[in-house]
């Protein structure tokens, strides 16, 4: 293989945006099976459109590199964004196309270097994605199913990225998790101070790859069904990758199966079978997929539907096994957002300020989940997601919206400028009148929730946690967290007035 571009850069203290310039023009290799393919191609006849986009779907290198140079081209102002690889074929033109190999470095597999093993892994896991939102999009009629394979597929470019680059921090993240047992996007941000799937979100932004796969790295997207489609099969090929029999990969399961309007047996069988479609297709990636682990069947019982028993032992168990790190807050963030937004408030537009203040709520305050909602409906009578952070790799929580009928604890909240705190010792109170539908997406018992008002009226609610109860909500958090969302309705304020 062609040595890739990798840089002396201490990378330890970058931010976010520092990572995504470091990374813009980071060269993405092609397989050598692929280049192969391609030159077979060239001097094929009668060779369709579909049969040669489709001999380089199982490489991301290959389909990053052609999305980017469709979406740099000019184009007329009512243009629409290339979004899949035969409009991009088109767009560039079949002949500079087929000279793709000549414009890259190559790749062999098997991989030896160490950090090129693992960007084979993470594409493999890519490519099961990938399959398994095509055939979803499939079965949901979607009209341009390949764009849901495309988004599923370009997901991981973020830790791609750095593995190319060198792929240090990807060792360390790991280490973190196998060590301290910890979630992943918990381990990221420890190592990072972000997400890898914030990486992956602002990198897709800076290469203008088509929209469906920069909303399937957006939280605040997640009610949008074919992004929550995508969302739904990247979370299942990163559980299936530590067996296909555990409680997250059957809850998964099950949302899959509610998504498809399908019962869990079918879901089940369909989600298999194309769990071993995907690792045919690709077998030439030499590594472990997925699908190697079906057989690898736990004894329990199950119900007259096939599905699993738990019981309340294993229950316990598994809450005793999974850990979450608990955020050190950082005052001097918290200090310096109270001071930019006193200062600043008629300058910022309503994204940079939702992005300021979300970013001091996880990392200023130490808070896991930061979630701000928007009053919408006909009625005004919905509170539904529209600025997250902390949520990564959780489709289920990123479907977080609020009805406020019937009313229940946060219709009362809405009422006027105010905020709780629901803890043990208002539980018995207040945790009856939290709608049943967010108990089943928070699994927590403690947050924080605070109406936004400009002037008189409501415009949304800011809703905060820290994910486990091992994470314990403070009094200072709670009085720096009112402070915060009072100076929000106080900008928006003053940017109206403006």
């Amino acid at each position: 293989m062609s040595t890739m571009t990798e840089t002396d850069t201490d990378t330890n203290k970058l931010s976010l945006d520092e990572w995504v310039e470091l990374l813009a023009d980071i060269r993405f290799p092609i397989l050598e099976v692929t280049a192969k393919s391609v030159v077979a191609i060239k001097s094929s006849e009668g060779m369709s459109m579909d049969h040669f986009c489709d001999s380089m779907l199982h490489d991301t290198g290959a389909v990053l590199t052609m999305l980017r140079w469709a979406n740099s081209l000019p184009r007329g102002r009512l243009s629409s964004d290339v979004t899949t690889l035969e409009s991009a074929t088109m767009m560039i033109g079949l002949e500079k196309v087929k000279h793709l190999p000549d414009e890259m470095d190559s790749l062999e597999l098997p991989a030896v270097d160490e950090h090129m093993r693992a960007y084979v892994h993470v594409m493999s896991r890519a490519f099961h994605a990938a399959y398994q939102a095509y055939d979803w999009a499939t079965q949901r009629a979607d009209m341009v199913p390949k764009e849901s394979f495309v988004a599923a597929f370009l997901h991981n470019i973020g830790a791609m990225s750095i593995l190319l680059n060198g792929g240090d921090e990807i060792n360390k993240v790991r280490a973190v998790i196998a060590e301290d047992d910890m979630s992943a996007d918990e381990a990221q941000y420890l190592v990072l101070g972000f997400s890898l799937k914030q990486l992956s979100h602002a990198l897709a932004v800076k290469w203008k790859l088509p929209e469906l796969v920069t909303d399937s790295l957006s939280a605040d997207k997640a009610t949008n069904p074919r992004v929550y489609g995508v969302m739904l099969a990247c979370q299942l090929a990163r559980l299936a990758e530590a067996g296909w029999y555990s409680k997250e990969v059957l809850d998964c399961t099950q949302h899959v199966a509610d998504y498809l309007e399908f019962d869990f047996s079918r879901t089940i069988r369909m989600i298999h079978q194309n769990a071993v479609a995907a690792a045919r297709e690709s077998a030439w990636y030499e590594v472990i997929h997925a699908a190697a682990l079906l057989p690898l069947i736990p004894e329990f019982e199950v119900d007259v539907e096939g599905n699993q028993i738990i019981t309340e032992e294993q229950k316990q168990e598994q809450e005793q096994d999974h850990h979450h790190f608990c955020l050190m807050p950082q005052l001097d963030i918290y200090k310096e957002t109270v001071l930019q937004i006193q200062t600043e408030a008629k300058s910022l537009d309503l994204n940079s300020l939702m992005h300021l203040v979300t970013r001091c709520l996880h990392d200023g305050l130490g808070l896991n989940r930061v979630v701000f909602t928007m009053l919408e409906g006909l009625e005004h009578d919905e509170l539904n997601a529209r600025y997250m952070s902390g949520t990564d790799n959780d489709p289920e929580f990123n479907q977080f919206k609020i009805s406020l009928l019937p009313t229940n604890l946060f219709t009362h909240v809405m009422k006027k400028s105010q905020s709780i705190w629901l803890n043990e010792d208002n539980k018995d109170k207040y945790w009856k009148l939290v709608p049943d539908s967010l108990k089943e997406i928070i699994h927590t018992g403690s947050f924080f929730a605070g109406s936004v008002f400009v002037g008189e009226k409501p415009i949304g609610m800011f809703y905060v946690d820290r994910h486990t109860e091992d994470c314990h909500l403070d009094e200072a958090t709670y009085k720096r967290f009112k402070v915060l969302i009072q100076l929000v309705g106080k900008a928006i304020e003053a940017q109206r007035a403006a």
